[in-house]
């Protein structure tokens, strides 16, 4: 029996930028930019080459303004790690899955929208100033608004494992504020303006022209596989007992499955259970995402966390046999 797995990353699509060798500043950039603009609904877009890097310049051009961070540390590390590299106090605190989170008015807060949903947080912050990870979550929603656009800055990875994804590596930030906007250019393109060398330190963090053409073919389609995620999705959680905090899709909200989480008391059966049944599963996060002073706190999730397949692109025999393993599982 054939094992379904998480993710399956193929495709038969032929580049047509590779032979024309036209790789790098060409015109394909500036129609991805355009386009997420207008899906996202944002004034400025700066493509980076991976989402790590999109981070790093939203708290590259930040740092002037403030000395420390505010994040909780249940993500993957590069929320915060590029915070840390540039010299800002990090300050960990859970403010996933409860009511009263500290939100610091002092110091920069980064909201992380977890697997395809939308943070509640959004309705905490007050004038708050924060920024967004929204890594895992292009195209979830909170309140008819894309996550990522609420914030002083919003920033997206395209890596394969996302649900709109590049050829390998690839990110975005956004903003409405034309200053940063301006900043950001900057610190990605080597210090140029306008093509012109300034003084400024800077990176070399641009995407490459290959990438965006093929997240432009991606995107053509995307609205289109969300909608099969979410309605297999949704044919999963009939079998799933609630509560499940991570599946969690209210009435103004707009969960896009990009992981497919489950809180499962006794998990170490459950995936003996599923790998027997040839079905892949994945302890995502486990404990060894978190720091080492804050696996203690996160025991009741890193403990009890499973993923499974639940990817647009799972055919009806594949379909069929997770549910009916579901089904032998909790029915």
């Amino acid at each position: 029996m054939k094992r379904i797995s998480v993710y399956k990353l193929d495709s038969a699509y032929k580049s047509k930028v590779f032979g024309s060798g036209k790789w790098v500043d060409g015109e394909l950039l500036r129609q991805l930019e355009g386009k997420l603009k207008k899906y996202l609904n944002v004034k400025y877009v700066v493509l980076t080459n991976n989402g790590t890097a999109a981070l790093l310049a939203a708290y590259w051009v930040l740092k002037d303004q403030f000395s420390s961070l505010n994040v909780d540390p249940y993500t993957f590390p590069a929320t915060y790690q590029p915070a840390k590299l540039l010299g800002y106090q990090i300050k960990f605190n859970r403010n996933i899955l409860i009511k009263n989170p500290k939100l610091s008015g002092n110091s920069l807060n980064t909201i992380v929208h977890l697997f395809g949903q939308a943070n509640p947080l959004l309705t905490k912050v007050g004038n708050k100033p924060f920024i967004e990870d929204a890594c895992q979550a292009f195209g979830a929603e909170f309140r008819g608004k894309k996550a990522g656009t609420f914030g002083i800055m919003g920033c997206y990875s395209f890596y394969p494992t996302k649900s709109l994804h590049t050829c390998g590596h690839g990110g975005a930030v956004v903003t409405k504020d034309k200053k940063l906007f301006q900043k950001l250019k900057v610190f990605i393109e080597s210090g140029r303006i306008n093509g012109q060398m300034t003084d400024n330190v800077a990176l070399n963090l641009r995407m490459d022209e290959i990438k965006a053409e093929y997240l432009l073919k991606e995107m053509a389609t995307y609205e289109k596989r969300v909608r099969q995620q979410k309605n297999l999705a949704k044919e999963f959680l009939e079998i799933i007992p609630s509560p499940q905090p991570f599946l969690e899709e209210t009435k103004n909200t707009r969960h896009i499955y990009s992981v497919f989480n489950m809180l499962i008391r006794n998990r170490d059966n459950f995936r003996k259970y599923m790998d027997k049944a040839a079905i892949e599963t994945i302890a995502y996060y486990g404990n060894d995402i978190l720091p080492q002073s804050e696996r203690y706190k996160y025991k009741d999730l890193t403990g009890s966390v499973v993923a499974i397949p639940c990817r647009w692109n799972l055919i009806e025999q594949e379909k069929h046999r997770i549910k009916s393993a579901l089904k032998g599982w909790f029915l």
